[in-house]
């Protein structure tokens, strides 16, 4: 999937998504694409690039999950049901562009730890939540070029004097609520004492956390901490500058076993 189609597709759903709170939750905390989350491949050579003749997309018929956890880039409308959101336009546009279908014409909604280990595994064929294509992560699935890249923030109570950046957290003295199975986890289990974290299998049950007392603070994703704080539904306030920036570029991203089957998909 090359930056051309990246930027088409993507100027599509952005002309449908970014108005309101929406532009300004996307635009905090928005850095430069990182150089070094491009496109890789699962080590079989591309079609095109052989010469030979690309997939025809409007034959293949892949099975796409979601987080549906992660407004505002894919999160469920008020009825519960109908997933809405950035990553849910992107591949509706990714549709139009490159033609494939979706399997029953459904994407799966999970948690990130699952969602990622179906990924890993070859359950899923394709993946749009806001994924970070980390580099432990490319060791078992494969990645487009990136979309948006996403800083960490620390949240903290309205009423937390105390916490004022991600330094204050390093020392063991304060509870940190973290999302298992994302990048803010990630950063927390290698930088953050062990015995200050306490994880959690949504990001919804660790703002509860912070806002009901249980935790201190919690870090998770600059865009979608900043949209979930300026709709009101956290109740929690931003402090300190955004970090582990260039760490956080979200792309799509394919299993090994549909890139075997389909080496150029990618390529599209």
């Amino acid at each position: 999937m090359t930056m051309k189609t990246l930027k088409n597709v993507k100027r599509k759903a952005i002309s449908v998504l970014m108005t309101g709170a929406l532009v300004a939750a996307m635009l905090t905390g928005c850095g430069s694409a990182s150089k070094d989350a491009g496109s890789t491949s699962s080590g079989s050579g591309s079609s095109s690039e052989a010469g030979g003749t690309a997939t025809d997309l409007s034959t293949v018929e892949l099975t796409v999950g979601t987080s549906g956890t992660y407004a505002p880039f894919s999160y469920f409308k008020e009825d519960g049901k109908t997933l809405q959101g950035f990553d849910i336009e992107f591949l509706k546009a990714l549709q139009d562009k490159l033609g494939f279908k979706i399997k029953g014409d459904t994407i799966q909604d999970m948690d990130y730890g699952p969602l990622t280990t179906s990924l890993g595994q070859g359950q899923l064929d394709m993946g749009a939540a806001a994924l970070c294509a980390t580099d432990e992560r490319k060791e078992v699935m494969n990645f487009s070029d990136t979309y948006y890249d996403a800083g960490i923030i620390v949240a903290v109570g309205k009423d937390n004097n105390d916490i004022k950046s991600v330094d204050d957290l390093t020392d063991g003295k304060y509870k940190v609520a973290v999302q298992t199975g994302t990048i803010a986890y990630e950063y927390a289990t290698a930088n953050l004492p062990e015995k200050c974290l306490q994880s959690f299998d949504s990001q919804a049950l660790a703002y509860k956390a912070v806002e009901g007392g249980q935790a201190d603070a919690t870090i998770y994703d600059a865009p979608g901490t900043s949209y979930s704080i300026k709709t009101g539904e956290v109740k929690l306030k931003i402090v300190g500058d955004e970090f582990y920036n260039g760490q956080a570029p979200y792309a799509i991203a394919f299993s090994f076993d549909i890139c075997k089957k389909y080496p150029d998909i990618i390529e599209h």
